[in-house]
């Protein structure tokens, strides 16, 4: 089977590449620079920015069965951040479309955000209706509508996953992703030997373990149901801030034999929902089953940041 990941090196990319090639798959992944080298005769790296449609016809030059597409800029709290955006997330993944039709593909896996429905509390289901609330909604929300064109008129093959927030230790030490939730909640712990909490912690999301991430899109990728369609991406249940630093610490004290204090901000009386992204429709169609990982991955990231 011949794979094409576009950032296929990135936090996400990455546990998809290595999965994929520990199966044995040819796994061809596109990327803006080739900032993690792996070595394994599957596997090649293209240098190509999605926002050049040009670049993206010099480097898809056949066939592939299916494309995992996770490229996207997601760093909504950087300078410029809007133009980027539109251009990657969104512009981008009409550039990939075209250029995969060209020679084809069997399958577009594309990976979404829950963010499209705009929601912070309540339950949300793909029944619930589309409002993004920022560019980062909004440009996947854009995506997914430039993939449903190319599914109208060209007869593209997708599937989009509205993914809601993964965690797990990143496959390198030089991740842009120290922002995320648990790898920051973690890697503060290491550099203060404690955790402030700038919020009260009682903010809930929803997290799913990146290993069950991939063996879902695994299952999509040969589920004929799984086709022209969208689901929900999610663990089904939520955890809040304050859980996920009661995980790191507890992973604290038995990696390294020491207590870590939590230091939650007892001024922010702000009052949270709760929030329920459903998975139905999603497991009506897969057998999969979820786990919770946060202590196993806590403890993983630490041993990551001793390595360095």
């Amino acid at each position: 089977m011949n794979l094409l990941i576009t950032g296929g090196l990135g936090n996400l990319g990455l546990w998809l590449t290595h999965y994929f090639l520990d199966r044995g798959e040819y796994v061809t992944v596109i990327g803006r620079t080739e900032k993690v080298i792996i070595n394994n005769d599957n596997y090649k790296f293209i240098a190509c920015d999605i926002t050049k449609q040009d670049d993206l016809e010099l480097a898809i030059t056949k066939r592939y069965d299916f494309c995992i597409h996770t490229a996207s800029y997601n760093e909504h709290f950087q300078a410029g951040y809007k133009a980027r955006a539109l251009s990657i997330n969104a512009l981008g993944t009409d550039n990939l479309c075209e250029a995969l039709l060209k020679h084809g593909v069997g399958k577009l896996i594309y990976l979404s955000t829950f963010h499209v429905y705009g929601a912070s509390g309540g339950i949300i289901s793909e029944l619930n209706a589309i409002s993004p609330v920022n560019d980062y909604g909004l440009t996947h929300y854009f995506a997914e509508k430039y993939i449903e064109k190319r599914a109208k008129t060209n007869g593209l093959n997708f599937c989009t996953l509205r993914l809601t927030n993964s965690y797990g230790c990143p496959r390198s030490i030089d991740t842009d992703k120290w922002y995320l939730v648990l790898n920051d909640l973690c890697k503060n712990a290491y550099e203060n030997k404690k955790i402030v909490l700038n919020s009260n912690g009682r903010g809930s999301r929803d997290f799913i373990w990146m290993g069950d991430v991939v063996k879902t899109i695994s299952a999509v990728m040969s589920e004929e149901q799984c086709s022209n369609t969208f689901y929900n991406l999610s663990s089904g249940k939520s955890l809040s801030i304050l859980d996920i630093a009661t995980f790191v610490k507890q992973a604290y004290n038995e990696s390294f034999s020491q207590d870590l204090p939590i230091v939650v901000n007892a001024s922010d009386k702000t009052e949270f929902s709760e929030l329920i992204v459903e998975n139905k429709k999603l497991l009506d169609v897969i057998n999969i089953e979820f786990h919770e990982n946060i202590l196993l991955e806590a403890k993983n990231i630490f041993k990551l940041l001793e390595s360095k």
